[in-house]
């Protein structure tokens, strides 16, 4: 090295070497100069003054060199103070050496503190087995070892280093290992990145297939998420999670709220109904300072907003489906056939028991009611499809349906249009009724009843003629009573003299118009003054027969018949009346 304390011994050193050298070459040099000569004490001097030259110019030299040496080293000293990459020197105990600058930036701390201080207090606990497995390694057998691992600064914070091991021995001295520090912070950050969404994404697709499961209930989504989510979190084995929602508690087992936790609501239909919480149970360093890294954020937000919309989803699939199970158990109900059959294909998508119910669902409306395999044509009867489609009303008529063995049932069929949004006709649903043994009974009714009419007829004929008898019969009693007893009685009340006789007679006589009054209820009062003879002449004006016809069934002229009618007319005050006496005496019955 350069050093200006050391220049005077230096240069008497060098000018004790000249001076054996000029001995070695020139001979010992004389005691007395005096002794020499001109010449000789010139080549001395000539001699001297060339060693002189050559003596400058190799300290030329030497500076040239030693400045050289200087830039190198600081070359030097900034290379290795300034590398990319952390180098320390550790003992065979562990303990730093030496450091440079970009180890101590690393470490976090100052060289004075890094000298002398074991090199496995910066490694994490977790690695520490692993990095003295190869410090122990490269000491017994010299090879160099390399391994990635995680190490804490003097603050604590975290940092991915890879140490390369490396012996180096100098003679006389103890071995000591050259331990190079490689920042692969931000390539693990981008493999932990790249790992940790991977399992969150791998998390999602399990979610998502959790949710996608057909028939699994709210509380299974619940129970199954809860128990998942530590696994997709970067510490699982001190992950714990816990959801509630509307009073409902669901938690891995370990769960206990700590300092380190994370929070975000479950919302549904806009109002707060949960909550989802994920902590650590104890503390753990992450590369960002924090317990929870980002994206572990965005996921439980991105999982409660899902889970919220999950929920709606779900619940609104239960009221579908007890909608749809009270649907089909209404529609069940219904006693007659129900059928709801889409308008293009004519298919069944809905049929209850008593239509066919699955049995027939997706098949052809024509199928199942006509054992056809084509549409209806619509030349044996209507078909109900194309008249609504026409109409676009309701279409109500009969038809003939067949079973599977082709046995014709009348049918009564009641169709409505089902529209989509725009007014389109989509659906339409059927009911109907089988009026088989109705149109029998109705037929079997006509019959009978074209039977009765018969007897009817027949019936009205014997009441008319008995009618006819009972009227003859009367008028025949009441006859007799006016030809036999009336002459008899009227004798007794003229011969009769005692008054209590009289009163006899007149008593007789009233029982017997009595009893007789059920003959003569048809006749007015007015006929009851007619004689036998007069009454008898009245009943056959009444069967319409002319005077003449009289006389020959009374044997008598018909002068007389005419003055019975005469008789008759006044005695019922027709007389000079314009009225018909047939038609009049017709009237009293």
């Amino acid at each position: 090295m350069n050093n200006k304390d050391n220049q005077p011994d230096s240069a008497s050193e060098l000018r004790r070497r000249a001076e054996k050298k000029i001995k070695q070459e020139t001979g010992a040099l004389p005691d007395d100069f005096t002794t020499l000569s001109r010449e000789e004490i010139g080549e001395l001097i000539h001699e001297l003054e060339v060693h002189k030259i050559e003596l400058e110019m190799h300290n030329d030299e030497l500076c040239a060199a030693q400045e050289e040496l200087e830039l190198s080293r600081k070359r030097y000293l900034d290379l290795y103070n300034l590398v990319p990459v952390g180098y320390c020197v550790v003992n065979e105990k562990g303990f730093i050496q030496d450091v440079n600058l970009t180890a101590v930036t690393l470490l976090g701390s100052i060289r004075s503190d890094l000298i002398n201080r074991p090199i496995s207090e910066f490694i994490l606990r977790e690695d520490y087995l692993r990095y003295h497995h190869h410090w122990k390694i490269v000491f017994e057998t010299g090879e160099p070892q390399t391994i990635e691992l995680q190490m804490l600064r003097n603050d604590k914070s975290l940092f991915w280093t890879r140490l390369d091991f490396m012996i180096a021995k100098n003679a006389g001295q103890s071995p000591f290992c050259q331990v190079t520090l490689t920042d692969i912070s931000e390539p693990k950050r981008l493999e932990h990145a790249l790992k940790e969404r991977i399992k969150k994404l791998n998390f999602l697709f399990r979610f998502s297939d959790l949710l996608e499961k057909p028939d699994i209930s709210l509380n299974e989504v619940l129970k199954t998420t809860v128990l998942m989510i530590p696994q997709a979190w970067q510490f699982p084995g001190i992950t714990e999670a816990c959801i509630e929602l509307e009073g409902q508690i669901f938690q891995t087992k370990g769960f206990r709220k700590t300092q380190w936790l994370q929070t975000s609501d479950i919302v549904i239909k806009g109002k707060k109904a949960g909550q989802m919480t994920v902590c650590y149970t104890e503390s753990r360093p992450t590369f960002n300072g924090s317990p929870f890294s980002m994206e572990e954020s965005y996921l439980l937000n991105v999982m409660a907003e899902r889970l919220g919309h999950i929920i709606e989803r779900v619940r609104l699939a239960e009221a579908v489906k007890d909608s749809e199970i009270f649907l089909r158990t209404a529609i069940n109900s219904i006693t007659i056939p129900f059928a709801v059959i889409n308008a293009t294909d004519y298919t069944v998508e809905l049929a209850n028991d008593a239509y066919g119910g699955e049995k027939v669902t997706g098949l052809k409306c024509y199928a199942v009611s006509h054992q056809r395999s084509t549409p209806c044509t619509g030349d044996d009867y209507p078909c109900p499809m194309q008249e609504i489609k026409r109409t676009g009303k309701p279409f109500f008529g009969e038809q003939l349906h067949y079973d599977d063995q082709g046995n014709p049932s009348s049918i009564e069929i009641f169709t409505f249009p089902v529209l989509d949004t725009n007014g389109q006709i989509v659906q339409m649903i059927k009911t109907h009724i089988d009026i088989t043994t109705r149109k029998r009974i109705e037929l079997k009714l006509e019959q009978k009843a074209a039977e009765l009419e018969d007897m009817n007829a027949a019936l009205k004929v014997l009441l008319k003629r008995r009618e006819l008898d009972k009227e003859e019969i009367g008028q025949n009693i009441f006859a007799n009573y006016q030809i036999l007893l009336t002459p008899i009685i009227q004798n007794l009340k003229n011969t009769l003299t005692q008054e209590n006789q009289k009163e006899l007679i007149k008593i007789l006589e009233l029982r017997l118009k009595n009893i007789l009054s059920p003959f003569s209820k048809k006749l007015s009062d007015k006929l009851i003054n007619l004689t036998p003879t007069e009454i008898h002449v009245a009943h056959l004006i009444k069967l319409g027969k002319s005077n003449k016809e009289i006389s020959q069934i009374l044997n008598c002229s018909f002068h007389t018949v005419s003055r019975h009618r005469d008789n008759i007319r006044a005695k019922t005050n027709l007389k000079n009346k314009k009225i018909n006496l047939r038609s009049f005496l017709l009237s009293l019955e």
